[in-house]
């Protein structure tokens, strides 16, 4: 009777194990093609707030090809029966555990510098535009505080009133904005009145807290997947 209990959860946390990792194998994929898409197209989605997001892109790539040659492993471990491969997977699991977990330590340690730097560039970046005249900022200082102007939908570091222009805003604080010329400008009574600096804070802290939730997520995965190839 025990030995077929022992079998029935044996074989069964065979099946769950080779579910997992063709999951974790789809997800790695989906990491390295997401990494690639943020490399090649990102800065056409993504604000530039003084964060290097191709760094960001480089990290999850890395995360997906470690988490594809973890999940090959795991899953012809778990498809031949072998415990060379099975314990294989199981010291690659313990190995990556640890640095994601030394990674979320990290984050949030590092988590006031992220948004002191976020908080530099942005001022920088408007205060050298207004102090700068609407006629003589150059297009690019335009570009970069419209790109943050558009993402965020705000306007000015503490709203409308920052740019003090005789009742003229750049017109990506409004929602009429176009690309066709960056250094066009519309009234301040049409535009938005959420501060960017707030509003870019916020975006950066939701990104941060979507990170954090994927890593543990990824943690308690991967510990999963050790309890079962230590079963099957």
């Amino acid at each position: 009777m025990c030995e077929c209990l022992k079998s029935c959860i044996q074989g069964m946390a065979k099946v769950i194990l080779i579910l997992i990792n063709t999951i974790s194998l789809l997800a790695s994929l989906a990491l390295i093609a997401f990494g690639v898409f943020v490399i090649l197209r990102g800065e056409e989605y993504i604000p530039d707030a003084g964060v290097d997001v191709n760094a960001i892109a480089y990290a999850l790539i890395v995360l997906g090809v470690v988490l594809l040659f973890v999940s090959l492993f795991g899953f012809f471990g778990a498809c031949t029966g072998k415990h060379g491969l099975l314990n294989f997977y199981l010291i690659l699991l313990g190995v990556v555990v640890a640095l994601l977990v030394a990674a979320l330590i990290y984050g949030f340690v590092m988590k006031s510098d992220v948004e002191d730097t976020v908080e530099n560039y942005i001022t920088d970046a408007f205060d050298t535009v207004k102090n700068a005249t609407s006629a003589n900022a150059t297009v690019d200082q335009f570009v970069a505080v419209n790109t943050i102007q558009v993402a965020v939908k705000c306007c000015g570091i503490t709203g409308p009133d920052y740019w003090d222009w005789d009742g003229q805003v750049p017109s990506s604080c409004c929602a009429n904005f176009t690309t066709t010329d960056a250094t066009a400008l519309c009234d301040s009574a049409d535009a938005y009145t959420t501060a960017c600096m707030s509003g870019t804070e916020d975006l950066i802290q939701n990104a941060l807290l979507a990170v954090v939730v994927l890593l543990v997520v990824i943690i308690i995965f991967l510990v999963a997947c050790m309890i079962f190839a230590c079963c099957s």
